[in-house]
């Protein structure tokens, strides 16, 4: 672990889930209970977004206020799960809390200070969501200035798009209008409130300009980033405190430097203070220590973020991205979309993350990513241009030289010194697989050493995967629910030899390929369970 102290080690983001979900009026307890609370006890930062597509939910007086100028909620074609009935509460419960205290935002800081809880205000720099452009979530700067998008109405398709998927509704940075209003945002939520720092979510949605100008325009965000931190050192310096800058970027340098954020830059030059690593959809295969390294010999501290739904609310599993991140020197944890957790829940995985040590005996498992598991339409699109490729799908097929698929596992826990200490149970390697019938047979390779087949459990009946029940960002407390997924399991004992601390080379083969394959053999999924000795 870093040995930079400056920040505590887990990021619990917020979206604002209560401001649609209670019934008017919110006030401060219902702040209080649901939102803080929950939090007392763990080591964690409360990081609130303000709002989206320049609409925002708190007491601003240079931006947009949700529901300004709207008496009636029409049935607009909104976002996501979105109604009127939403616009209305979100409305009203803003306009009660800035009649009961002076808005959102101040109430929220202040029961922070009250808990001993750190907050940062969350600025979202991008939005890429297709919305009625009437609706009171479709923001009247965009409205007015459509001409500021990064494919303004009339313009073909190719000059916003990547491929067939349309990155059109976003704002194009490419213009200093909108980089002087982004800015302005930016400055008031630190200049006019008492944050411990303010992050500016370049994931939210990762594009800013015409994919073919992003590049070549990176200097742009350079600037406004730096524009941005001299005027926090000076409020800072009236204030007589620190605030804090903190960035989250795509899962590498070189993705993040492609579509225009110079994160290697801003890290040297000491623009920011915190660099959280990347959106969350690949974080097993995510290279977070090239952050670490590049953060090395400053004071620049790096997180790596979970994402609830990729999904990654199986205990588990974050368990295993804790301990990754942890053994590549991170300085702590950022969880986003884990809001509609309950407290109980918070509690328990919250405290067990934090902390390395006590990660050392908890039952873990150990995933590699998937390309597919981000699409292509919609607001997915930016996210799929800012991420890059890694091992899955993979297709089995018949090769001219009986050669193997190579795919690499990485594990933090130190299984021989586990097996030493006799307090590793077992590890189990799983297979997911699409279209494997009963008479398909594989060669199984890790480390170098063969996996007999006749050790492994085969499963027909699909597997279970723990997310978030439906309708989770309807109302509070979620749940955690097991889905049945439809592929195929194959779930073999392995020891340690050959399973390592490190990077496992996992090699398989079809030994008996059929002489007529309508459908590919698709490899989905593979993961290793640790379990412990308890």
């Amino acid at each position: 672990m870093s040995v930079k102290k400056t920040h505590r080690p887990i990021i619990w983001t917020d979206d604002g889930l209560i401001m649609s979900t209670a019934r008017p009026p919110l006030t401060i307890d219902m702040l209080r209970k649901q939102m803080i609370e929950p939090l007392i006890g763990t080591p964690t930062s409360l990081w609130w977004s303000v709002g989206d597509h320049e609409v925002y939910h708190y007491e601003t007086e240079i931006g947009e206020v949700f529901g300004d100028g709207f008496k009636d909620f029409e049935p607009y074609k909104y976002h996501h799960s979105s109604s009127s009935a939403k616009s209305s509460r979100i409305t009203e419960n803003i306009r009660h809390l800035m009649k009961v205290s002076k808005g959102p935002l101040t109430a929220l800081i202040e029961l922070c200070r009250e808990a001993d809880i750190e907050f940062f205000a969350r600025f979202r720099m991008n939005s890429h969501y297709y919305k009625d452009t009437a609706s009171p979530d479709y923001g009247r700067f965009r409205r007015e200035h459509p001409e500021l998008l990064i494919s303004p109405p009339g313009a073909t398709i190719e000059e916003g798009s990547i491929g067939s998927a349309s990155l059109n509704t976003g704002l194009n940075y490419a213009f200093p209008e909108v980089r002087k209003f982004i800015a302005s945002m930016v400055i008031e939520l630190f200049s006019r409130f008492d944050v411990d720092g303010v992050e500016m979510d370049f994931n939210r949605h990762p594009a800013f300009f015409k994919p073919t100008e992003a590049f070549a325009n990176r200097h742009l965000i350079t600037d406004l980033v730096r524009y941005i931190r001299h005027r926090m050192n000076d409020v800072a310096s009236s204030k007589g405190k620190s605030i804090k800058l903190a960035v989250r970027v795509p899962p590498t340098l070189a993705d993040s430097k492609r579509i225009g954020l110079d994160v290697l830059e801003w890290i040297n030059e000491g623009l920011v203070d915190i660099v959280t690593a990347g959106v969350g959809f690949i974080p097993f295969e995510m290279p977070i220590k090239e952050f670490v390294q590049a953060a090395n010999r400053t004071e620049v501290q790096v997180y790596g973020c979970i994402e609830a739904l990729r999904p990654t609310v199986d205990e588990k599993v974050i368990r295993a991205l804790a301990s990754r991140f942890w053994d590549a020197g991170a300085d702590g944890i950022y969880l986003y979309n884990f809001f509609p957790l309950p407290g109980k829940w918070r509690h328990r995985v919250l405290n067990q993350i934090a902390d390395p040590a006590s990660l050392r005996r908890l039952d873990k498992r150990y995933e590699l990513d998937r390309t597919d598991r981000v699409g292509g339409g919609g607001h997915s699109a930016a996210f799929r241009y800012a991420i890059p490729i890694v091992q899955l799908p993979v297709a089995l097929h018949e090769t001219l030289e009986e050669s193997p698929i190579i795919i690499h596992l990485e594990i933090s826990d130190d299984l021989q010194a586990a097996s030493r200490e006799n307090i590793l149970d077992k590890c189990v390697l799983a297979l997911k697989l699409d279209h494997f019938k009963p008479d398909d047979t594989l060669l199984v390779t890790i480390n170098g050493e063969t996996i007999p087949w006749a050790t492994g459990r085969v499963s027909f009946d699909g597997w279970n995967q723990t997310q978030l029940e439906p309708g989770a960002f309807e109302a509070f407390p979620a749940k955690t629910v097991d889905v049945p997924q439809p592929d195929t399991s194959i779930e073999f004992n392995v020891n340690s030899p050959p399973l390592k601390q490190g990077i496992n080379e996992l090699e398989l083969r079809l030994t008996n390929p059929r002489k007529e394959q309508v459908e590919d053999i698709v490899l989905n999924g593979a993961d290793v369970t640790i379990y412990y000795i308890q």
